[in-house]
């Protein structure tokens, strides 16, 4: 058995789904930052400008950059409530209508999620380290299809909240069948907020749509840097193939599993790893090379 990103048919498309331009609070227009990404690199990009009425209510769009090699799907990233409220939180809507509506008057911010969930877009949580956001029971988690596990602007200006695994374990331990999100959260108003955290999506093609499915099904993974080839399920072990790593780990609700390059002749091509006592209804993968960058996996649910 192999989960959806390593058993769906296709290739690998590079992907940032968290950026932002001068449509709303980034230093750069919409084709700046799409041709800086393109430069790069990236098979595509989510522009997720914030959807606020100082801005104009705006969708950006950017389908006039979609080329044979290069495309983008529209998104839009939404807040709970205004943005000095202590309870407010983030969510990016990804594959939303160009004309996606405004709140009507007296509409709670938080009623615009639940309305790009009905419209199919694909729901992250956002840097939930950034508010050190705990309070779980506030979340809509049965709209949310992702959490954002690592913010790389976040990583240069505020490091110690860059970082959101635990938000991702708590509503996994909840019963919430979610996924693991990175993004960039490019602004361009320094050179640290950009390329360094990204989707590797499985899909059969380079269509906006295509990667909407795809994403909705999990058929992809995170990293900083690391490659992750394969991984499938031998009966009770994980069989992880990946670039070269000084530990593969596993990880569930309780206790972990990891093989570390520290008892091997070279660094780690490969890793096994012993499901059998993690005691855990879903596993996830987490690769780690010797700069300490990571890629990560969507957790598996054994039952």
């Amino acid at each position: 058995m192999r989960p959806p990103a390593f058993a769906t048919a296709g290739r690998w498309y590079r992907g940032n789904l968290h950026t932002h331009s001068d449509r709303s609070d980034g230093a750069a227009s919409p084709e700046q930052v799409l041709d800086e990404y393109r430069a790069a690199g990236y098979d595509f990009v989510v522009l997720t400008d914030h959807f606020e009425e100082r801005w104009g209510w705006t969708v950006t769009d950017t389908t006039a950059a979609r080329d044979a090699g290069f495309t983008t799907l529209l998104g839009i990233e939404l807040s709970s409530a205004d943005w000095d409220d202590e309870d407010v939180y983030w969510v990016n809507a990804i594959g939303v209508p160009p004309d996606f509506a405004p709140p009507a008057e007296h509409e709670p911010h938080a009623a615009a999620i639940r309305r790009a969930a009905e419209a199919g877009a694909y729901l992250v949580f956002l840097h939930p380290g950034l508010t050190n956001f705990l309070d779980f029971d506030r979340l809509p988690a049965e709209l949310l299809d992702a959490v954002e596990t690592y913010n790389h602007n976040g990583a240069a200006v505020w490091p110690d909240q860059a970082e959101a695994r635990y938000a991702v374990d708590a509503l996994l331990a909840r019963g919430h069948r979610i996924h693991v999100a990175v993004g960039d959260d490019a602004h361009f108003e320094h050179p640290w907020d950009r390329f360094g955290a990204w989707v590797q999506v499985r899909a059969e093609q380079l269509d906006p749509e295509a990667l909407l499915a795809a994403l909705k099904a999990g058929a992809y993974y995170c990293t900083q840097g690391p490659r992750i080839d394969d991984i499938r399920v031998d009966d009770d072990h994980v069989r992880i193939a990946c670039s070269e790593a000084r530990a593969v780990t596993l990880t569930g609700i309780h206790g972990w599993r990891s093989d570390t390059a520290l008892g091997h002749p070279t660094l780690l091509r490969e890793a096994m790893l012993d499901l059998s006592r993690l005691r855990s209804p879903y596993w996830r993968v987490t690769v780690t090379d010797t700069h300490g960058r990571r890629a990560w996996t969507n957790p598996v649910w054994i039952a």
